[in-house]
């Protein structure tokens, strides 16, 4: 096994550097799975389905308000 030395000039990491990739990195893979996961959702023949009915007959006027308020009425009404 050869022996590395770091170069004379080189900085290292401090233990809070670390943990802070470790936790950007972790938080972008959270964002990057809940998008995958948003997106399989949305793109459902039933729920595309869904949401054009609704838009169609004016109860929201964007898909995000028909997620939103679909969301906010499941939560309540449980």
């Amino acid at each position: 096994m050869t022996k590395q030395v770091p170069e004379p000039n080189a900085e290292l990491l401090s233990a809070d550097d670390i943990h802070q990739d470790v936790m950007t990195l972790t938080t972008a893979l959270e964002q990057r799975h809940a998008e995958r996961k948003a997106y399989q959702i949305l793109s459902r023949p039933d729920i595309r389905n869904l949401l054009d009915r609704i838009l169609a007959t004016g109860i929201c006027t964007t898909e995000e308000e028909a997620i939103e308020r679909a969301l906010t009425i499941l939560i309540t009404e449980s």
